[in-house]
């Protein structure tokens, strides 16, 4: 594949919702990407929290979320076939040699931006790619000074949202589908029964990467 510019998105999509696909498109377009690799997370060990459904139903929704995704896209399996701890140093080394000369941008909320420095081998990440980062509404990005030097991070203007997979599966377990889902993607999650249970405030939300 010719070398450009590929945004990188990882994440629990457990399920993925209408901002995750808004923030994927506002990237693709502003950032001139000319592929995108969504990573949902792994769902075994889970080392920084637990996923609700699993890895295969949290691609397949992902898959009928971004039906329509106006550019070139693959849902990744890099995570759940590396086994063991995997980070987004590890995934972006794999795909940097896989997309050889292409520049990688790595699509996040801004509410990761205060711990990104804290990310494991962050130093190697930063060298990989560059960050995006959107702002939910009312956030702030700080943290970004404690970066490595020479690391690039840049805000994407975006209309924000407090849509969240959290509250997704909140309302998904009150017996009620709410309006960040696409219609499609919550006729799947019922069909399949996922989310019947009740989720408390501190149910983790991410997997394994960062």
């Amino acid at each position: 594949m010719k070398a450009g510019r590929i945004g990188v998105m990882g994440g629990g999509f457990d399920p993925p919702h209408k901002f995750h696909v808004a923030m994927a498109e506002r990237a693709l377009a502003f950032l001139g990407l000319y592929f995108f690799v969504f990573l949902p997370a792994d769902s075994s060990p889970p080392k920084f929290g637990l996923h609700f459904a699993p890895f295969a139903d949290r691609a397949q929704m992902l898959k009928i979320a971004l039906r329509k995704f106006p550019g070139p896209f693959e849902i990744s399996g890099l995570e759940a076939r590396a086994g063991g701890t995997f980070y987004a140093a590890d995934a972006a080394g794999a795909l940097s040699a896989r997309f050889q000369g292409a520049r990688l941008f790595w699509i996040m909320g801004s509410d990761r931006a205060s711990g990104l420095h804290r990310w494991k081998d962050i130093e190697k990440l930063s060298l990989l790619a560059s960050f995006a980062l959107f702002k939910r509404e009312g956030e702030d990005i700080s943290g970004l000074e404690k970066l490595p030097k020479g690391a690039e991070a840049l805000e994407v203007p975006f209309v924000s949202s407090s849509a969240s997979s959290a509250y997704a599966r909140e309302a998904l377990a009150a017996g009620k589908i709410p309006d960040c889902l696409d219609p499609e993607v919550a006729a799947y999650i019922l069909k399949r029964g996922l989310y019947p249970r009740k989720i408390t405030d501190s149910a983790p939300e991410t997997g394994k990467i960062p």
